[in-house]
């Protein structure tokens, strides 16, 4: 069965809903990625009253001016992390993210967001600029608790995840960035993988998408398990808490509360490499600690039992004084991953464009068989990923999905967008053909309705030997 509804004003998507539907009929896949659409962006947490009660904010929400920064009221809060009191008493700013509270910055006292908000640069910005120095140049903590996580075991985990995803898997103790492909070879899923033992392995994906990356990871299985063998997933997503450190003192203020016979040294590079795992305690805390940031920064995810995560939280806040540690928001963590051109799922990452198509070769793995391998390269290259810095104007940033123009022709778009702390611009991401990847190359972005000066970047402007990640201690 086919269905398509839901929609606020079906008349005006009834074209574009049915050309895309026929698609996915006749080919399995639309040619442009419909995630957006899908009912497993909801979780199992989703109830009827929610449903009613958001579904009646979208037609209040129909005559009012719609910002960019918008977060919007109703069924808030439902789903918080137990830091989250804490961090509303120090100025969170919350974003809605799957049902879950998460901070987007930190703002004095008394601060509005619904006032702050514009089209332009909002009051809010600021705060994020100095949130995002601080990891640059000292140390910043990120609430990352809404991740999703899957526990995978069993004597077919291995062979099942070596057919599913693009990448080698990692050695015992290492983790691997990888992808799961649709049967188009496009992006379905990336996952962080943490190979605990032989056979067992912690995936992390996007916190946005845990029914959506749940289901295709059971359907996958549920084909597979006659053929590998016994394979157990679990979704672990609300039994672990993660808070993630970075900048160049996290390495200090860790070492002043793990519990090590000699802390000067346990998170060493030699002891906790880079893209590893291991085990740790902090205070009377056990963590799975993860040695990588989505910030281009040293640091380390901590992933702990959500039932400790206001005495960790408690921990880190003291042991980071001496050291000016800020707590972190999500917006200050975009702009920080885009001067590492780290890919966002949802945003460079989908079922529209190939891992390839993304300019992520060194995470595919074309020496073994895997799941969308064939239909990812006869695909080839259409679009290519890239890196811009654009000349903006002084008070506003892109957003992502803003036009790109060579002269008078467009020729791809943004697919990210936001404010770069160490080259004081304006940074995006996005997508271009081919022939207009390449390093250097001058376009024009199309924002407030004027064309402003970008030109394409070396992949990771910021660090690109990633000297600043690797550095020992």
């Amino acid at each position: 069965m086919w269905l398509a509804e839901g929609f606020s004003f079906g008349i005006t998507a009834a074209g574009g809903t049915g050309y895309y539907l026929a698609q996915m009929m006749v080919h399995g896949e639309a040619e442009i990625d419909m995630a957006s659409l899908d009912p497993k962006r909801y979780g199992n947490w989703m109830t009827t009253e929610f449903a009613a009660r958001k579904n009646e904010e979208c037609y209040d929400h129909v005559y009012i001016l719609h910002h960019p920064d918008e977060e919007r009221p109703a069924c808030r809060p439902l789903r918080t992390s137990p830091a989250y009191d804490r961090q509303s008493a120090r100025g969170a700013q919350f974003g809605f993210v799957n049902g879950w509270e998460r901070p987007n910055y930190y703002a004095p006292a008394g601060f509005n967001d619904h006032d702050a908000r514009s089209f332009r640069r909002g009051g809010w910005w600021q705060y994020a600029v100095e949130e995002a120095k601080a990891i640059r140049e000292g140390v910043g903590l990120i609430d990352a608790t809404a991740f999703t996580k899957h526990r995978i075991t069993g004597a077919g985990a291995t062979a099942f995840l070596d057919w599913f995803t693009t990448n080698k898997l990692p050695r015992i103790g290492r983790i691997n960035l990888t992808y799961a492909l649709t049967a188009h070879g496009t992006t379905r899923t990336e996952y962080t993988i943490v190979r605990n033992a032989e056979n067992d392995y912690y995936l992390v994906s996007a916190g946005a998408w845990t029914a959506y990356d749940q289901d295709y990871l059971l359907k996958a299985i549920e084909d597979k398990e006659a053929e590998f063998g016994r394979i157990n997933a679990q979704d672990v997503t609300t039994q672990w808490g993660v808070f993630a450190i970075a900048g160049p003192k996290s390495r200090d203020v860790l070492a002043a509360v793990i519990k090590d016979a000699d802390p000067a040294t346990a998170l060493s590079n030699k002891r906790f490499p880079w893209l590893s795992a291991q085990r740790i305690e902090l205070g009377m805390c056990p963590v799975n600690a993860i040695r990588v940031a989505y910030t281009g920064e040293l640091g380390w995810e901590l992933h702990h039992p959500v039932e400790m995560q206001n005495y960790l939280f408690d921990l880190l806040e003291k042991a980071g004084a001496p050291h000016g540690m800020k707590l972190v928001g999500a917006r200050a963590q975009n702009w920080l991953r885009q001067e590492k051109s780290y890919r966002a799922f949802g945003n460079e990452l989908g079922r529209d464009a190939t891992p390839l198509e993304a300019d992520l070769p060194r995470f595919v793995d074309l020496t073994k068989d895997f799941h969308g391998k064939d239909a990812m390269l006869e695909k080839g290259i259409r679009s290519k990923c890239v890196t811009l810095l654009i000349d903006g104007p002084d008070d506003a940033d892109p957003w992502g999905r803003e036009a790109l123009y060579h002269g008078d022709t467009r020729v791809g778009r943004l697919t990210s967008g936001g404010y770069s702390v160490a080259f004081g611009k304006s940074i995006g991401m996005g997508y271009v053909k081919p022939e207009m990847a390449v390093v250097g190359t001058k376009l024009q972005v199309k924002m407030l309705d004027q064309l402003w000066p970008a030109e394409i970047v070396e992949d990771s402007p910021y660090d690109p030997q990633n000297a600043t990640i690797r550095i020992d201690g």
